[in-house]
């Protein structure tokens, strides 16, 4: 019989380590799991200060929201894309409208008040400078680029959705490549530039079309920042009726913003379809070697107006009528056309005036040649200009000469001057003559051999 001390453990003594193991195993993953969950809340809160700094209205802001304006204005104003896109880079404001977007996710107060007063301060800013810039600018035409922000539609809305969600992941994984593709999808100092181009050149409906664009894809933004901050577990002490109140002013503010969005993406189709229909009755109108050249079709309420220019063999004094009533019966509304035709020219017209046009080239270098040969000839006054005869049609040169009253040493002179002049121009014939006949109307010419 073993003695207690050398006893091995006993069904008690094993059940109780076993469950020592457990309990211990138990614990640490209790301890490692509380720990994630302090890393996690550590890591949303050094985002939120991320957020929280780009928020902030200072000098280095401004600066930046001067510059990018002055880039984008000038971009649009010139109608270049990379210079608009270069000032899309260089925009400050994505800053604050992701700290709104953070601020409404936690319910801070304070973030969303600061993010709102830099963003109002840096678009001020923007419309201020572009103001500027194009009242001083000469050019004040409507570019393209000016042009595409006065048209938001409901793909503008959808395009900032996508962005703000973007945006939100590359500010949790600081990618800040990602950040640069969100700020170039979604345009926010261009809209702006816009709303100063219809103050300046009392183009109203512009500045409702930037400014609408502008909100757009600052609640867009926004918005997404707030939903997918919620759903990575930020502000995690709301109440569903926090939640509930955040669903629905997000709901509520993105659906009034959709009724315009909506009502110009309706008029941008109903433009398209009119001008396919256009295109297509039109080349049934026309003739095969007929060819538009214009066209403009834009809706106006109701009627939709058609503006063009095409060029045609033979007039057709009934296009516009003709034009206008298929239309109305396809499309199944007012239609007004007002198409110029411009008759284009044949192929033996265009082959008379190429003739034409080589004939008149030949004569002024014939031209060019009579008198650059008169000055060649005449140098040194040797040779006064009225014995010069000049039959340019010919290429022939005739100079009126008396070797005896010359004299040997001007005759010789004379010969060179004539025989550099012929080596210049070796298409042209320069002979010596002797003038037996002048009066004011012609010339006889008698040539010496």
């Amino acid at each position: 019989m073993a003695r207690n001390g050398s006893e091995g453990p006993g069904p008690g003594k094993a059940a109780f380590s076993a469950g020592g193991r457990h309990a211990a195993r138990a614990d640490g993953d209790r301890y490692e799991d509380e720990a994630a969950a302090d890393g996690e809340t550590h890591g949303r809160s050094l985002i939120l200060a991320s957020v929280a700094r780009d928020a902030r209205l200072d000098t280095k802001y401004l600066l930046l929201v001067v510059m990018a304006t002055a880039i984008a204005t000038l971009g649009m104003l010139q109608s270049s894309a990379p210079v608009v896109i270069g000032a899309m880079l260089v925009s400050p404001l994505l800053g604050p409208i992701m700290g709104v977007g953070f601020g409404l996710a936690v319910l801070d107060s304070g973030l969303i008040k600061r993010s709102l007063v830099t963003l109002a301060a840096g678009a001020l800013v923007a419309i201020m400078v572009a103001l500027v810039i194009i009242w001083l600018s000469p050019i004040k035409d409507v570019t393209p680029e000016i042009r595409a922000r006065t048209q938001p539609t409901l793909i503008d809305l959808g395009v900032a959705v996508v962005g703000g969600i973007a945006g939100v992941y590359a500010i949790m994984r600081k990618l800040s490549g990602v950040m640069v593709g969100v700020a170039i999808a979604t345009a926010l100092l261009p809209p702006l530039s816009t709303v100063a181009f219809g103050i300046v050149t009392g183009r109203y409906d512009f500045s409702l079309g930037g400014a609408l664009l502008f909100l757009t894809n600052v609640f867009a933004i926004a918005f997404s920042a707030t939903i997918i901050a919620r759903a990575n577990k930020f502000g995690p002490s709301l109440t569903p009726q926090h939640t509930a109140m955040q669903v629905v002013g997000i709901s509520v503010t993105l659906g009034i913003l959709a009724i315009p969005l909506a009502i110009s993406f309706n008029n941008i189709a109903r433009e398209v379809r009119a001008r396919t229909a256009v295109q297509s009755e039109l080349g049934e109108l026309l003739a095969r070697s007929d060819r538009v050249d214009s066209m403009s079709v834009r809706v106006e309420g109701d009627a939709i107006a058609v503006d063009g220019v095409v060029l045609v063999g033979n007039y057709a004094p009934q296009l516009n009528e003709e034009l206008a009533a298929k239309l109305r019966n396809s499309l199944d509304r007012d239609v007004r056309v007002s198409i110029a035709q411009l008759r284009q020219q044949t192929n033996a017209a265009a082959q008379f005036e190429e003739q034409m046009s080589r004939r008149i080239a030949t004569l002024e270098q014939r031209d060019e040649a009579s008198r650059a040969i008169l000055a060649g000839l005449t140098i040194g006054e040797l040779v006064p200009r009225e014995r010069v005869l000049i039959d340019a049609q010919a290429r022939r040169v005739i100079v009126q000469r008396d070797r005896e009253e010359e004299g040997e040493r001007i005759a010789a002179a004379i010969d060179r001057i004539m025989a550099t002049v012929q080596s210049d121009y070796p298409r042209w014939l320069i002979q010596n003559g002797v003038v037996t006949d002048v009066d004011n109307a012609s010339a006889r010419a008698v040539v010496q051999e």
